[in-house]
């Protein structure tokens, strides 16, 4: 929390601690404003002093030499020269009543008691006062309750801020703005793996349109692996998000295996329906075992059993869900849409008057 009036800041900063600790959001609510031992404030009386004619000066000069020391001269010995300090006495120094007993000399040389040109006032010290960005800051910290997520946290952090007073704002910093920048990267790293994806399979395949087959079965795994996460009471964090990456890679294969065999048997001059309905039985095999293997590579790790395993649960049980999901309906849903496709571009072919690639006859 940051701001330039200290006296509305710390207000502030304990009602949001207070608020965040009923919220049942987050546990462990703690700051780094901390207070010490208290100490005694003296300020000078200005309007006092001047009518009785004592220099503001003076009274700093006497509270410095009477409880801090002065030094008034010097002497030698030994061959070294040491200060000569003047100051009270330890027992005469030890609370603020004994201040009372002090006297200021005035211009016209007549000593006042101390006492009734200054304000005492004691008042806890600031062990330390933070500033971020040339303002006060006090860093408010807590960790996230079971059954919540640090989602969760963010978003009741950000509604309790529009509650705060002029001047007073939140500004999230830490964990939480690693958690906000490595999703950002990682959603920037999905993305950007699906266009290379996309463009090294549009260079094997000599085609626009069969990397976007192959493709299709990428919203049906990211599908099952959320609804995997789901049910299994997991939240989408990083190391889910990891396993949602780690599941583009696998269950791309099984439609290449389809497409990579279709487009063989369509050199044959076999039709697009023809050469999907005999190459998903043909692959069916491969398929099944290549997923059964990775799911079941999955398992110990969803089963979280060893120490640090609820930190990659979460990303397993994306994979196996997605990779279920994925395995069962890519054999439906890429055969559909290949040979859908073959019949859009053969329409589109036909309609600006291009001949459609003519089928080798089989040799």
């Amino acid at each position: 929390m940051r701001g330039s009036d200290w006296d509305k800041l710390v207000p502030a900063a304990q009602n949001l601690m207070e608020r965040l600790r009923n919220s049942g959001v987050v546990v462990d609510v703690d700051s780094d404003y901390k207070l010490g031992t208290p100490e005694l404030q003296i300020q000078p009386r200005r309007d006092l002093a001047a009518d009785l004619d004592v220099p503001v000066g003076e009274i700093a000069t006497s509270l410095n030499a009477m409880l801090g020391s002065v030094i008034v001269g010097k002497y030698t010995s030994g061959g070294r020269r040491l200060d000569v300090r003047v100051k009270l006495l330890a027992k005469q120094r030890r609370r603020p009543e004994d201040i009372a007993r002090l006297q200021v000399r005035s211009r016209s040389g007549e000593l006042i008691p101390l006492s009734t040109l200054v304000r005492q006032e004691e008042r806890p010290a600031m062990q330390t006062i933070t500033r971020q960005d040339r303002e006060r800051a006090i860093t408010v910290s807590a960790n996230v309750a079971p059954g919540h997520s640090q989602e969760e946290a963010l978003a009741l952090v950000e509604e309790l801020g529009r509650d705060l007073p002029p001047g007073i704002f939140v500004a999230l910093s830490g964990q939480s703005v690693a958690f906000q920048e490595s999703f950002s990267s990682l959603w920037f790293a999905m993305l950007l793996g699906i266009a290379i994806a996309y463009m090294v399979l549009a260079s094997q395949f000599n085609s626009l349109v069969h990397p976007l087959t192959v493709l299709t079965v990428l919203p049906l795994s990211v599908a099952g692996a959320l609804f995997a996460i789901a049910i299994s009471g997991k939240t989408l964090n990083i190391f889910s998000a990891i396993g949602l990456i780690l599941l583009m890679g696998i269950v791309k294969k099984n439609s290449i295996i389809l497409v990579d065999y279709a487009g063989k048997l369509r050199e044959t001059g076999m039709s697009a329906r023809e050469a999907m309905l005999k190459a998903g039985p043909i692959r069916l095999r491969p398929i099944l075992m290549t997923s059964l293997a990775t799911g079941m590579a999955a398992v110990p790790a969803s089963l979280a059993l060893g120490p640090g395993g609820e930190v990659r649960a979460p990303m397993a049980i994306a994979v196996i869900g997605g990779l279920a999901v994925a395995t069962f309906m890519s054999l439906f849903v890429v055969p559909s849409f290949y040979v859908c496709a073959d019949w859009l571009l053969g329409r589109i072919r036909r309609l600006f008057g291009k001949p459609s690639t003519p089928a080798q006859p089989p040799p």
